[in-house]
């Protein structure tokens, strides 16, 4: 039987009871974003290799490449003798976050319910029936609606999180969705290599030494025998092989964030011009009443560099800040690190601040002016002196025995003396 959603699945056409959740599957991402920006680049060999400081390896290679004996981890000297059109990318951060976060908005009004793992997208489509009045083809219509083609979406339906994520994987380019009913769940799993299942490289290794090939191998051993050699880890990847994933969505949490952005005419290429600009940023964004009367506890950096790259700093307060000149002083700290500043000249500056909460007041030191302090303590003392008839009720506490354990024996209040 081939499973093949929206096709000839069953005899019967799946019913929207069978499943409760779908998977967007946006497999290659950073490359096919690369393809959405300069569409004459879908069909060619394209790679992404290592950017600034890192390793010159191929990190990620597109279908075409890999045809071309093309390989993650294969130096990127050797790229074009094995694919003469083949394209080096670097990796562009931002514009991969930007359009993930375009995908996220526009499934958003599908289902108030998404949760984003990395390269995976998923959606609970509990409630939703009456929306697409049960019809299956509607959904998915609506779901590649709000996902650019050139992103080469793979889609896959099924009761739980696990089938539905490898129904989309297991799906072609360009075909329709995959769905798998619930009660089909555990024999559509069961001729699939055991590597989709969540385990480590070392576990998938002793499962290959044990003659487990597929999903069904594992799902046919008893529980305990599994759970026993493989601990929690087995116990929850045989219960995905046998068809059992109760695991809920979790949809991302959104916190109150600011955000504000500054695109130059000519690039900024100097130290004294990029912390100018990042100073007019944190203006322009304390400007703004979300932030009156709150602290910062993050703040994220994203810059489109002029050699058409991006980059971006994620940079966590010591303490929350709550003005912009300790924002700038703790964010400049960040750049003035090594392979703090961006690798090229910024065309554009993007700045974040994250975690706002609460401004805390901050407590001053309790030692340190103290030599001040003391005309001022003296002349208190004198006047409450003469107050009680001589008798000064000034006290503090002094260390007696520190040693002991009944917190009242190693403190003493005491008379001041003054």
């Amino acid at each position: 039987m081939r499973f093949s959603s929206l096709r000839t699945l069953v005899a019967a056409p799946p019913a929207w009871a069978d499943v409760r959740v779908a998977c967007v599957w946006l497999p290659q991402l950073p490359l096919r974003v690369e393809v959405l920006r300069r569409p004459a680049l879908d069909g060619r060999p394209l790679v992404l290799g290592g950017g600034p400081g890192e390793r010159k390896v191929v990190r990620l290679c597109s279908p075409e490449a890999e045809r071309a004996g093309i390989v993650p981890g294969l130096p990127l000297r050797e790229v074009v003798a094995l694919a003469r059109d083949a394209v080096v990318l670097q990796p562009d951060p931002v514009r991969t976050a930007s359009a993930l976060e375009e995908v996220l908005a526009g499934l958003q009004r599908i289902s108030p319910a998404v949760e984003a793992a990395d390269e995976a997208l998923f959606l609970d489509l509990r409630g939703l029936a009456g929306l697409y009045e049960q019809d299956l083809r509607a959904l998915e219509r609506a779901i590649r609606a709000m996902v650019p083609p050139l992103l080469r979406p793979r889609i896959g339906l099924a009761a739980g999180k696990f089938a539905a994520e490898v129904a989309a994987r297991t799906a072609g380019p360009g075909e329709r969705s995959i769905v798998v009913p619930e009660r089909e769940t555990a024999r559509f799993l069961a001729p699939l290599s055991i590597a989709h299942l969540p385990f480590g490289p070392d576990d998938l290794q002793r499962l290959t030494y044990l003659g487990l090939r597929t999903v069904g191998d594992l799902a046919r051993l008893p529980f305990g025998a599994v759970q026993a050699q493989f601990g929690p880890t087995g116990a929850r990847a045989w219960k995905l092989a046998s068809g059992r994933d109760d695991e809920p969505i979790t949809p991302r949490r959104y916190g109150t964030s600011v955000r504000v952005s500054l695109r130059v005419d000519d690039p900024l290429a100097s130290v004294q011009a990029i912390e100018a600009a990042l100073e007019h940023l944190l203006i322009a964004a304390f400007a703004d009443p979300a932030l009156h009367g709150r602290a910062v506890h993050q703040a994220r950096l994203r810059a489109l560099l002029a050699d058409d790259t991006s980059w971006e700093r994620l940079s966590t307060f010591k303490v929350p800040v709550a003005d912009r000149a300790a924002a700038l002083l703790g964010l400049k700290a960040r750049l003035d690190l090594p392979n703090g500043l961006p690798p090229a000249p910024v065309d554009e500056l993007f700045l974040e601040l994250l975690g706002l909460q609460g401004d805390a007041a901050q407590q001053g030191m309790l030692f340190t002016a103290r030599a001040s302090q003391m005309p001022a303590i003296k002349q208190a003392g004198r006047l409450l002196r003469a107050r009680y008839g001589g008798r000064l009720p000034l006290y503090h506490a002094r260390e007696v025995e520190p040693w002991s354990r009944i917190p009242e024996r190693r403190w003493a209040l005491v008379t001041c003396d003054l």
